[in-house]
């Protein structure tokens, strides 16, 4: 949570908004045998699922089956380097994300990255989050997402704040390439200071995507569609609406904003 400081009601309730993400999704634990068997490609030993009182190298952890093969598993794992005893919010993590072969115990696609916290991201057991809805890139290509929530503190007084990073990751090989980033969750202010007795309105927003019917560079188009709601101190202000804008592959990735701005309203 933010500290509450000199924070008015609006931005408390767009904060806690924000925060309820993670809550709504199930769980999707790893099991002791699919982290024993990662720990082992990576080097590393004594895996067990993360917890606050978990002596375990693995900070975050997601799993679930992959939909067009039932001996696949989608895999996530934030995690640091043995021995390493730096605090939470000061982190360098790793972070693998791949499809594991169950039954040989190998990774038949893998992205290695890291997460770097600061002020504004921090990890815990529950930031990792499988999306593994039919984002059917090409006839032969189904990517998958991954969502990144963060519990760190950030600043005591934003103007605006996003939530659930992103990203879209389509198998190339043995390979996962990362086509698409952005934040699901956005709020901004639209009158008014989060930290002043004024009248204070936000906007926020909720991204969805789907699949387009034209195709660029071999990859069907993504169409991102934002639900969009003002607020008065938790107040609804008007109507929601919903704004659309459909985005092309480019040969490389889909060209986007990681804090995207096409769903704002003028003030």
């Amino acid at each position: 949570m933010y500290p509450i400081g000199k924070w008015t009601c609006a931005a408390l309730l767009a904060l806690a908004a924000g925060n309820a993400g993670a809550a709504e999704r199930a769980a999707q634990p790893c099991d002791d045998a699919t982290l024993q068997t990662l720990a082992g490609l990576l080097g590393q030993q004594g895996w067990q699922a993360p917890g606050p009182d978990a002596a375990t190298p693995v900070v975050a952890a997601a799993c679930k089956p992959w939909p067009d093969d039932p001996k696949l598993e989608v895999v996530a794992v934030a995690y640091s380097t043995a021995g390493d005893k730096t605090e939470p919010g000061e982190r360098n993590l790793n972070l693998l994300v791949g499809q594991l072969d169950t039954a040989s115990g190998k990774l038949v696609t893998r992205i290695d990255d890291s997460i770097g916290e600061d002020a504004m991201v921090e990890i815990d057991s529950s930031s990792l989050w499988l999306d593994t809805a039919r984002y059917r890139l090409a006839p032969d290509v189904r990517g998958f997402g991954l969502i990144v929530g963060s519990v760190a503190r950030g600043a005591s007084c934003p103007d605006a704040w996003s939530y659930d990073d992103f990203s879209l990751y389509a198998p190339q090989g043995d390979k996962l390439k990362e086509v698409f980033r952005t934040y699901l969750r956005q709020w901004t202010t639209l009158e008014g200071q989060t930290c002043s007795n004024e009248r204070t309105v936000i906007e926020r927003s909720q991204l969805t995507l789907s699949m387009g019917t034209a195709s660029h560079h071999g990859f069907a188009d993504l169409i991102v569609s934002a639900k969009v709601q003002r607020e008065h101190e938790g107040d609804v202000v008007g109507a929601p609406k919903t704004v659309r804008t459909t985005i092309s592959y480019d040969g490389s990735r889909y060209p986007f904003e990681e804090f995207s701005t096409f769903w704002q309203s003028k003030p």
